[in-house]
């Protein structure tokens, strides 16, 4: 078994940067082209594809398959456009015990790709794996937590498409207009647009959450779910992250971004493998 850093054992002197790419593209590609894989069955998901490293993933609780979700489904579906226009209290807590499920399979997965199921440590959490188009420098915890979010993502498309079709978005973007005094989502084309022309300074200060329940229109919040994927092991409920210096939104709490721009109907929530969805 190969212990970290694993380059070594992949055949000479692959660096970590190289290593880890082939490594997490292989994975995400995996669990995209196999949706049917997500479960509300946080460790046993990814424990089944390698038990014998399911013993080293400490605190993972296997969430059984319950008939709440298929309920919600059921209800939605039937009831028609109606139904986006609430958020039951039933429904709410199908959706939120759907992202924990993902979020606990996401973080899962991809430790059990890179480090054999072990949390890392510390001092390797901070360590410096490579560096982004701005060529500032990217920790392992950064790219740890942008591959979590990778495979949670499509779990939790799965997902919401039967709890709640037409009815959520995953990484809206929305933009402040002045013109009306409102956030408005973007299209998807419109912000690819930008990027391709080499204008992506025009996305600056634009609030891009995870997860953005609706009632149809996008521009009628719900509810905001936000993944976070702490390097070590979470153990404690961490503060919403503050936006940094010489951003638009500099010294703001993310939250309070969001509720002030997109004024949903309840507050926006964090949703951390382990400790599940919480202020």
């Amino acid at each position: 078994m190969c212990a970290w850093p694993p380059w070594p054992c992949m055949g000479g002197d692959m660096p970590r940067r190289t290593w880890m790419t082939l490594v997490v593209s292989g994975l995400v590609a995996g669990c995209a082209a196999r949706p049917e894989r997500y479960g509300f069955d946080s460790a046993t998901s990814a424990c089944r594809q390698n038990p014998a490293v399911c013993a080293r993933m400490a605190g993972e609780e296997a969430v059984l398959p319950g008939t709440r979700a298929l309920r919600v489904a059921a209800s939605i579906g039937t009831a028609g456009d109606a139904a986006l226009r609430l958020l039951k209290a039933e429904e709410r807590d199908a959706i939120e015990e759907a992202l924990e499920a993902c979020v606990d399979d996401a973080r899962s997965t991809v430790l059990i790709a890179l480090f054999n199921g072990r949390s890392p440590t510390p001092e390797e959490c901070r360590s410096e794996v490579t560096v982004d188009a701005q060529g500032r420098p990217v920790t392992l915890a950064m790219q740890l937590g942008t591959e979590m979010h990778k495979v949670a993502l499509p779990c939790a498309h799965k997902w919401l498409s039967e709890l709640r079709p037409g009815g959520y978005r995953l990484e809206p973007r929305y933009r402040y207009n002045p013109d009306s005094g409102r956030w408005e989502p973007m299209r998807e084309e419109d912000v690819r647009a930008l990027l391709r022309h080499g204008r992506g300074s025009e996305l600056k200060g634009t609030l891009v959450p995870d997860v953005v329940i609706h009632t149809g229109s996008e521009m009628q919040v719900l509810a905001i779910y936000d993944f976070k994927f702490p390097c070590v092991t979470p153990n404690r409920p961490s503060n919403w992250p503050r936006y940094p210096k010489g951003h638009p939104h500099e010294g703001q709490q993310q939250d309070a971004m969001y509720q002030r721009a997109l004024k949903p109907k309840q507050a926006p929530l964090q949703v951390t493998p382990r400790l599940g969805t919480l202020p």
